[in-house]
């Protein structure tokens, strides 16, 4: 069986990156958080809302597709969908006029990150089953990944 090939982007490289789009994002909150106003009124609003809703069923269909199919990219669909519905319940308690505030709380904290967080267990369940599989007892917190083979150096 041949060996998996990885990535070939060095560490470092992927590090930087991130911790750029990371301080980024930081500074483009701050800015949005400054200058956004209080009140505002969206056109396509229904279409916003409709579309999040589609995309949670999709990846719902695809966590339960892959669940039936017994299909690694579970993970994928199950941490989606999730993340999707902390979203949904995020806005939905966020943008909720005062009269719905209480309606909108009570389904995040009943319906929406419960689903949510059975997700994500779903997925991180799936993580440790591929693992044990793969990798028989070694756990994938403990799993190291070996040096960065460096070029001999010429002895003087």
């Amino acid at each position: 069986m041949p060996e998996p090939r990885h990535p070939n982007l060095p560490r470092s490289t992927l590090l930087t990156v991130l911790t750029l789009a990371a301080l980024l994002e930081t500074v483009w909150t701050i800015y949005v958080g400054w200058k956004l106003p209080r009140h505002y009124v969206a056109n396509h609003w229904d279409l916003a809302w409709v579309g999040l809703d589609v995309a949670q069923v999709l990846m719902l269909l695809g966590a339960a597709w892959a669940a039936w199919r017994r299909r690694a990219i579970l993970i994928l669909f199950a941490a989606s969908a999730g993340t999707l519905l902390v979203l949904d319940a995020w806005f939905d308690v966020t943008t909720a006029r005062r009269g719905d505030v209480f309606k909108s709380l009570l389904m995040a904290l009943i319906l929406e990150i419960p689903s949510a967080l059975v997700l994500f267990w779903i997925a991180w369940r799936t993580i440790g089953l591929l693992t044990r599989e793969a990798f028989a007892n070694v756990r994938i917190w403990r799993i190291t990944l070996p040096p960065r083979s460096r070029a001999p150096s010429p002895d003087p």
